[in-house]
């Protein structure tokens, strides 16, 4: 899908049928990138590498004067899990403006409110786009905090895998917008580097801010992955535990249980015994089991083996 726009008089980007502006491209078939590529010639590649969902992120430019931005970013795959993909700017040598990926976002739609200048347009759409993805990292890491607190809240009680399981998910993702920081943040220093080369220390000095806020984003990514290996461990640690104590009672419980059962099982055998006659013999019988059982769980209690 391929939707084209252009800055009207009120400085917002509307659509329009022809190439002009700004083109937001969709998960695009290769006749559509085929078209792309032609109309404002740069390499097939530059947009066919959003058809990886793997593909590295990357800058380059090519004879023509265009410049590609390989970028990533993150979004919730099928499987409930935070992973990263690639999106394309390419940004061509008549200061058209082309952003694409394969994975649904509603970025396209805020950039329609935001207003632009004639000659900033360009580096104000790039710079809308980069700073709204990378607030979307912010946004996940965010969320994985408030979820590791709801987990260290309730892990003292646990007995189950299913927080575990959330962990492992977390930690999943975390890995996924650790290594997608990381490469973001050298294409970034060598946009940077072209910039100042070609003489635009302004947008440069925009950049790198957007430099700055994907290395917190990175930073944050590897605590909040550390405290996540840890809180694991923590958690291992705690279950074994708590199945401790529940197979040690349970083992109390059954010795305890047993006491009666051998008592009355004597009683119950088929030859004479001591007694047998007494009119009051049950209940005495019962009384001795209840002294018996009392005694052996405050022996065991005292000992903390129950």
């Amino acid at each position: 899908m391929i939707k084209n726009y252009e800055l009207s008089s009120n400085h917002k980007l509307i659509e329009t049928e022809k190439f002009q502006d700004f083109s937001f491209v969709l998960k695009p078939t290769k006749e559509e990138i085929g078209l792309l590529s032609s109309n404002y010639n740069f390499p097939f590649d530059y947009l066919g590498a959003i058809l990886d969902d793997y593909e590295n992120a990357r800058f380059e430019s090519d004879r023509n004067g265009n410049t590609l931005l390989l970028l990533q970013y993150a979004a919730v795959a099928d499987n409930d899990e935070i992973q990263t993909f690639p999106f394309v700017l390419i940004a061509t040598v008549e200061h058209k403006i082309i952003f694409s990926l394969n994975h649904e976002v509603h970025l396209h739609e805020k950039l329609l409110d935001h207003e632009f200048e004639l000659k900033k347009m360009k580096h104000q759409l790039i710079d809308q786009i980069i700073l709204n993805m990378t607030k979307d990292f912010h946004v996940y890491l965010e969320n994985f905090r408030k979820r590791r607190n709801v987990i260290e809240k309730s892990i003292s009680k646990s007995t189950q895998n299913d927080q575990l399981l959330e962990m492992i998910r977390m930690q999943a993702s975390l890995v996924y917008i650790q290594e997608a920081l990381d490469n973001n943040l050298q294409v970034l220093k060598k946009f940077i580097d072209e910039l100042k080369k070609d003489g635009e220390d302004g947008f440069a000095d925009r950049i790198f801010d957007l430099y700055i806020d994907t290395e917190q984003a990175r930073k944050e990514a590897r605590i909040q992955s550390k405290l996540l290996e840890n809180l694991r461990d923590l958690f291992s640690n705690i279950v074994a535990n708590n199945l401790n104590i529940v197979m040690k009672i349970m083992t109390s419980a059954t010795f305890v249980l047993g006491i009666p059962a051998v008592i009355f099982g004597f009683y119950g055998i088929n030859v004479p015994i001591p007694g047998q006659t007494m009119k009051w013999l049950v209940w005495i019988i019962i009384g001795l089991t209840l002294i018996i059982c009392s005694l052996v769980s405050w022996a065991l209690r005292k000992k903390d083996m129950m």
